[in-house]
């Protein structure tokens, strides 16, 4: 089950990416299924706790929900991911305080172990 409020600032930077950044719709479409990725890895927990899960973001894409993914896509869902992070961190600073801007800044990082399926 997913958190209806995590789902809310999704849609929420979906706008704010459509007016204030003139995202096309087909960048705001494409964005919103990368955040998706971030939906289903946080559940039903709040975004402000997901520095403590046990699985990073970029193994729960390899484990969980693409197979097949090329490097290139898999840094793009990653970077999507990323700058939605950094805007939820100045948009709503007190449900973020707990996670770190270098936490942030390390979601595109991909362990070095990491194989990507082509």
């Amino acid at each position: 089950m997913l958190d209806r409020q995590n789902y809310l600032k999704v849609k929420l930077f979906l706008k704010y990416s459509r007016e204030v950044h003139e995202r096309s719709l087909l960048q705001i479409s494409t964005d919103f299924e990368h955040l998706k990725i971030l939906l289903l890895w946080t559940g039903s927990q709040p975004l402000g706790s997901m520095h403590a899960f046990n699985t990073s973001l970029s193994d729960f894409l390899f484990q969980k929900v693409e197979k097949g993914l090329d490097q290139s896509e898999v840094q793009s869902i990653l970077k999507t991911n990323q700058r939605f992070l950094l805007w939820g961190k100045a948009m709503f600073p007190i449900e973020f305080q707990n996670i770190r801007l270098n936490w942030i800044m390390k979601i595109t990082a991909i362990s070095e172990k990491k194989e990507v399926i082509i």
